[in-house]
């Protein structure tokens, strides 16, 4: 199903606004036709046998009675009732289940449709966009919200029209049986359909405080899972349990305040209903023994009422589906309508490989209200059989220049040309798949080692994983685990060392043959022995591509056809390394600090 995002409801106010929202999720119900219309008739099926089930059990009773009064012994009447009202019910079960299966159906489709086009829109979004967003927010609405949406589906679609035919069809009956009785059962519906009213819109505010404080709370127990080793490095365990535990009393005490509202309208509809009950038994009671009404009428208007008494306790719970499928379908689709910021449109231009990467005059921003640019004025080029370094201190801007080759961010100023066009007229996909990018921050998926290496192109056969592992310098240790290449590497790979992870990633990239290599910092946690193996054994690979090697050791960038010397978001020296430890400036500062034994000899 491909559910069309439209301008987002968020603009509008009030009442229009949740109109809205309930029109779009019905739009999408009434994407299977077929399963709704299996629904209605479900619900045609389950009101009307509902419905035969009084008059068959009045009628049962004023013939036993005759019977009874006449002593006759002819039961055949009883067993013709007996069996029509076996029959009755079971159909009522047989339509009832067609009502509750294609009603589940139609709701997890939905479910499923919004998780998907919920995680493709995650998945389109820009690193700006899941910088301002945190995960655990994220993670609540795509679970907790779409569940509100889908039980809309299944306690408020359909059952909207079965409580509503229900209690029409079962007044009128009910008034056509006896008027006074029906006036009566009135004074039951008004002021239980009120009261189930009041406390569901009460409920809705407390469940939109609930829904926000569970983000809140999945926020802060993703941080405490995540960071649990600096948690309890710095025995910060019970600053974290004070802090979650506020956060956890916060959702138990609007949940306690909700089951109050729920507890005292479900308290006052029962006395509500009991209390009616009660008057028509004393109200039709005389008007048996007067000999108004028979023993069967007065049977039928009880199981009337009674039948009455579900559909408007039920009027409750319908309201709090519509109000939580507005509540959820609001803060669903804010995230369904966002737009990404960098375009991803099919007319954008294909290209098959890189062969040049010119910086022209690049200056960017992390935030707009931001005085300085993060970098500014970048020029540089990168071209096949190539290697250019970057070097600098902390926060001048080496990890952004790499961010904004596949653009995952936008340059605020210039332009970065990919083989002479500009990156903003290139389609993503294509133009990230010809990148390897060995980001700083590695990330391993909780899978096996082969997986994770072989991320790019899973069907590739083992052959080509080891090949790639031998070049990253990892394959002798996965070699020598047990499971080897099948060995899961725990979430986000806390079984394995920095340099290991490292490795990994370097080997990941390797497999994907991009057009351009860039090493953000990747050589770090390796020791300066694995780091030099691993860049000869690069060396076949980069004489065909692009390189940039980000980092903040010396001997890692030496070999390099061009450094560039980066301080506060600037390119303030470049050139080779020997020229550059020949002059003063921050790369011989650098140098010096990282080769103290070897100052005297250049």
């Amino acid at each position: 199903m491909d559910i069309k995002l439209k301008e987002s409801p968020l603009h509008l106010s009030g009442h229009l606004g949740e109109v809205t929202i309930l029109v779009r999720i019905i739009k999408m119900c009434l994407f299977y036709r077929r399963l709704i219309i299996l629904g209605f008739i479900g619900v045609f099926g389950l009101v009307s046998s509902q419905l035969w089930l009084p008059y068959l059990l009045g009628t049962s009773v004023d013939t036993a009675y005759e019977k009874i009064n006449s002593g006759s012994k002819d039961f055949s009447s009883l067993w013709i009732l007996a069996i029509s009202i076996i029959s009755v019910s079971i159909l009522r079960g047989i339509f009832a289940f067609i009502l509750q299966f294609n009603g589940e159906k139609i709701a997890n489709r939905i479910s499923s449709d919004l998780r998907s086009k919920f995680h493709k829109k995650l998945q389109s979004q820009t690193y700006k966009y899941h910088d301002r967003i945190h995960t655990g927010n994220l993670m609540s609405r795509g679970i907790m919200d779409i569940e509100g949406v889908k039980v809309f589906v299944t306690t408020g679609l359909f059952r909207t029209f079965e409580i509503t035919s229900l209690m029409l069809a079962g007044s009128y009956l009910l008034f056509r049986t006896d008027w006074q009785i029906g006036a009566i059962a009135f004074g039951f519906i008004l002021p239980v359909a009120s009261i189930a009213t009041i406390s569901r819109l009460r409920l809705r505010k407390i469940w939109y405080r609930i829904q926000r404080e569970f983000s809140v709370l999945n926020t802060n127990l993703q941080e405490n899972l995540i960071g649990v080793k600096v948690v309890r490095a710095f025995g910060g365990e019970n600053y974290e349990i004070k802090k979650f535990n506020s956060s956890h009393h916060e959702v138990t005490n609007d949940t306690i305040k909700g089951v109050k509202v729920d507890a005292t309208g479900t308290s006052l509809m029962g006395f509500f209903f009991l209390f009616i009950w009660a008057l028509v038994i004393w109200v039709g009671g005389h008007k048996v023994i007067d000999g108004n009404m028979t023993i069967g009428d007065l049977t039928q208007c009880l199981i009337y009422l009674g039948m009455l008494q579900r559909p408007v306790r039920i009027v409750g719970l319908m309201v709090n589906s519509y109000a939580r499928a507005i509540t959820c379908g609001l803060r669903l689709f804010e995230i369904l309508d966002s737009r990404p910021r960098i375009s991803t449109k099919s007319k954008k231009k294909e290209i098959s490989i890189i062969k040049k990467v010119t910086f022209n005059n690049v200056s960017f921003k992390y935030y707009k209200k931001s005085r300085t640019n993060d970098v500014d004025g970048i020029n540089f080029e990168l071209s096949p059989g190539r290697i250019v370094g970057l070097i600098g201190p902390p926060g001048s801007g080496k990890s952004t220049i790499s961010n904004l080759i596949p653009r995952f961010y936008d340059v605020l100023e210039g332009d970065i040309l990919i083989n002479k066009t500009s990156l903003k007229k290139i389609s993503l996909k294509p133009l990230r798949s010809r990148i390897g990018l060995v980001s700083q921050h590695t990330f391993l998926f909780n899978s096996t080692l082969r997986e994770n290496i072989a991320y790019s192109n899973p069907g590739l056969n083992i052959e080509k994983v080891i090949e790639a592992a031998k070049i990253a310098d990892i394959h002798e240790f996965i070699d020598s685990l047990p499971q080897k290449y099948e060995t899961m590497v725990g979430e986000f790979g806390v079984s394995l060392s920095g340099g290991q992870k490292q490795r990994i990633a370097i080997a990941r990239n390797i497999l994907k043959d991009p057009d351009l290599f860039i090493f953000d910092d990747s050589f770090s946690a390796l020791d300066t022995g694995t780091d030099k193996a691993i860049r000869e054994k690069l060396i076949p690979l980069q004489r065909e591509k692009a390189t940039l090697i980000i980092s903040q050791r010396i001997s890692t960038i030496s070999h390099c056809d061009e450094i560039l010397v980066m301080d506060k978001g600037r390119i303030v020296d470049r050139g080779k390394h020997l020229d550059l430890i020949s002059k003063d400036g921050i790369y011989k500062t650098i140098f010096e600090l990282q080769n103290p034994k070897l100052q005297q000899v250049y």
